[in-house]
């Protein structure tokens, strides 16, 4: 109940907010909610709407000089920022102009100017739309008509020297109301970074150490080819992709100095289509993927997987309420993979197969405006659902449920609540087992700091998790003409059987998973095997809180030319944080250093600003110091205390050549062709103060394995690019 005290301040005088229920008496609930986008003329008047409109009314809302602000190269990276600046989770839903799309994943590719606007719908929108509860969603709005063909350069290289970075990027995208294509390729080359190019100082480094490379010499190209086509009243959407990469690498492995090649290549393809029958919104499509890897140096392996997969949902209004439509929800997922693994001439074949349904039930329990509960309670939706799930890795279920509610306008909270037994995901049973880039290590056992050759890959032997999730959230705003908005969030997890990431190397992590840990002959560790594991039972509370602003513009000044700034805030606050590995041992404290410690607190500020031909973008990110016991339960003059850390990111963009002003992409009437055209330089600084992780021991004298290039290699980056449309 932490929102409550919010509540409190924030229930003012303000106006009732307006409906968030599906509109009844309308066979076809989606279209009633959305406005038509072509004008209709009843008795001489004309009355227009705005396109791609979604069910409920935005959250926060970017128009074009918001999005051409956050200095992206394409819709995946506005997407990527906007999940950074607004917190959206893991994985947000992505509609295509209000509706639902079988796979919106095609559309990442087009240009950032390809967008009208980008909408964050409010929590209760997961439920009209058929998300997972507590999902976000995102409604991207695209313009009606749009061409354009795209070249970028780039080249970075870390201030120290030693080894540097090079892409070209071009792309053809195309907007024609439903049809649309876009033709991406991307090569890129990373140059190797050797020891020897830095002073590293480490107690056992060889005398032919300076050959290991800190950073693989890695060489990838990948090319995409998407199309979306109307097909009547029902619209069909298909993708191709490719990728290659190769990448080499020396690293150090006990007595030897081993060089390893690894080589995989990707081939991707889906169709679906979505459309409405029978009252029901329907969306369907089917991805297959073909890959093969090989791996040179550690161990002769090969690997080569197929998979086909095809998910599908269905939504519509049931029946109607006083307040609105009772909608029902219904997805689907089914897939099977199989992978044949060559390793040291022993051929091993697998095949996992999973099925998933889930359903769920939004019911508006009052709505706002109404006499009655309407106009005590504001808005409020009730979400019930649950799934079931069959695999090769065993079966599970899932229950949920969730209340938004609107008290008064500017003012949303919520609260999520799910149980799950879960299936474990094939990539983490089957990915292929990968020797990663040397990383060093504190080994608390000789009190030293070596560099370890990690393995990676999935771990054929993980049990199905179970886990149980809470979420509270309240959000307020937007208020002022700074635009200014408020999140503050509750989540608690509790799981037994949860896979996550091997824990940092500890005496008390040794002795629990000694399998894990390689050593020679002396007792020097060589090899640490940071595939997945279960751990017995976990718990972790996190409390999380955000604030974000704008800059008002000025009335009657174009986008294009009027100042744009906003400015997002966010810090999260680790209230628990505990795991048990095994069963028998006692639970670890990670907050207070046990079992490999982890921050208690971290922040994040980010501003993205354009004016005229400038733009800036910058970042900045902190985290508390920590403590990582050598023992578990004591403090110990031998334990690890991680410094705080700070680091800063700039990019400035100029636009050195506008493109000329042409008539806009929605009408003769339009506004001027916007930021993407033209010529455009960027200089972008990653670690813009060269900050490097610093530590100590408990006893305060400095600790092994920290010096300057030890844990970062390559500190400050300048990145120069060079965009241009053609």
């Amino acid at each position: 109940m932490l929102w409550l005290p919010l509540a409190a301040v924030m229930m003012v005088e303000q106006p009732q907010a307006s409906s968030l229920a599906v509109a009844p008496g309308h066979a076809d609930w989606q279209g009633s909610r959305q406005r038509l986008d072509d004008p209709v003329r009843v008795d001489d008047i004309e009355v227009r709407g705005r396109r791609g409109v979604a069910l409920v009314p935005p959250e926060t809302e970017l128009d074009g000089a918001d999005i051409d602000a956050l200095g992206a190269w394409d819709i995946g990276e506005v997407l990527r920022r906007m999940n950074e600046t607004l917190d959206l989770g893991e994985e947000p839903m992505v509609l295509i102009n209000g509706k639902r799309a079988p796979n919106s994943a095609v559309f990442s590719g087009f240009p950032p100017d390809a967008l009208a606007r980008a909408e964050v719908l409010p929590p209760e929108a997961a439920a009209l739309y058929g998300g997972a509860p507590g999902q976000r969603v995102v409604n991207l709005v695209l313009q009606k008509r749009f061409s354009s063909h795209d070249g970028r350069m780039s080249g970075a290289r870390p201030t120290q020297g030693g080894t540097s970075s090079l892409s070209a990027d071009l792309r053809r995208s195309a907007i024609t109301g439903g049809r649309t294509h876009q033709l991406g390729l991307r090569v890129s080359r990373d140059t190797a970074l050797r020891a020897e190019e830095r002073e590293r100082g480490l107690v056992d480094e060889g005398a032919n150490d300076g050959a290991i490379t800190l950073r693989p010499r890695v060489d990838a190209v990948s090319v995409n080819a998407n199309m979306t086509r109307p097909l009547g009243d029902w619209s069909s959407v298909f993708s191709l992709n490719g990728q290659a990469r190769d990448s080499r690498s020396v690293a150090r492995f006990g007595e030897r100095i081993v060089d390893s090649r690894g080589r995989s290549e990707n081939l991707g393809a889906s169709a679906g289509f979505s459309g409405r029958a029978a009252g029901w919104s329907l969306q369907a499509n089917m991805n297959g993927q073909a890959s093969r890897a090989r791996e040179d140096g550690f161990a002769d392996t090969r690997n080569e997987r197929r998979s086909l997969g095809l998910t599908s949902s269905a939504n519509r209004a049931l029946f109607e309420l006083p307040t609105g439509a009772v909608v029902v929800n219904l997805n689907g997922h089914l897939r099977g993979s199989w992978s044949t693994i060559h390793r040291d001439h022993v051929r091993a074949s697998t095949d996992f197969h999973t099925g998933e349904a889930r359903g769920s039930l939004a019911i508006p329990l009052s709505k706002a405006g109404e006499e009655g509960t309407g106009r005590l309670f504001g808005e409020l939706l009730a979400t019930v659902g649950g799934g079931v799930r069959e695999s090769s890795a065993g079966s599970g279920d899932e229950v949920n449920a969730a209340l938004a509610w609107t008290p008064r306008k500017g003012l949303r909270l919520n609260g999520v609540w799910s149980a799950s037994s879960d299936s474990v995901p094939d990539l983490q049973r089957f990915e292929p087992l990968h020797h990663g880039t040397p990383t060093i290590v504190f080994d608390f056992r000789t009190g030293q700091a070596v560099e370890v050759v990690p393995i990676r890959g999935g771990n054929p032997d993980l049990r199905p998790p179970r886990s149980e999730r809470v979420s509270l959230t309240a959000a307020a705003g937007p208020f002022t003409p700074w635009g200014v908005t408020g999140n503050l969030g509750y989540q608690r997890m509790a799981s037994t059987d949860g896979i996550g990431a091997l824990p940092d190397l500890t005496e008390d992590v040794e002795a629990a998973l000694p399998d894990r840990f390689q050593r020679d002959a002396d007792g020097r560790l060589i090899s640490i095997d940071y595939r997945p594991i279960n751990s017995r039972s976990s718990l972790s509370e996190t409390l999380s809180t955000s604030l974000n602003f704008k800059l008002p513009r000025p009335a009657g000044v174009a986008a294009n030319e009027a100042m744009v700034l906003r400015v997002a805030l966010s810090h999260s606050l680790r209230l628990r944080n505990t795991v048990a590995l095994l069963e028998g041992r006692p639970d670890l404290d990670r907050l207070r250093g046990d079992g490999g410690g982890v921050s208690r607190q971290e922040a994040r500020g980010t501003l993205d600003a354009r004016r005229g031909r400038w733009g800036v973008n910058a970042s900045a990110r902190w985290q508390d110091s920590y403590r990582t016991r050598r023992v578990s339960g004591r403090d110990d003059p031998r334990d690890l205390v991680m410094e705080p850390f700070t680091a800063v990111d700039v990019k400035l963009s100029y636009l050195v050549i506008p493109s000329s002003a042409r008539p806009g992409q929605d009408g003769e009437d339009g506004p001027p062709s916007r930021r993407g055209g033209g010529l455009q330089l960027s200089l972008e600084i990653d670690n813009l103060f060269d900050a490097r992780p610093g530590a100590r021991l408990g006893d305060g004298s400095p600790a092994p394995g920290f010096g300057r290039d030890l844990q970062d290699p390559i500190g400050r980056t300048a990145r120069l690019t060079l965009q241009r449309r053609f």
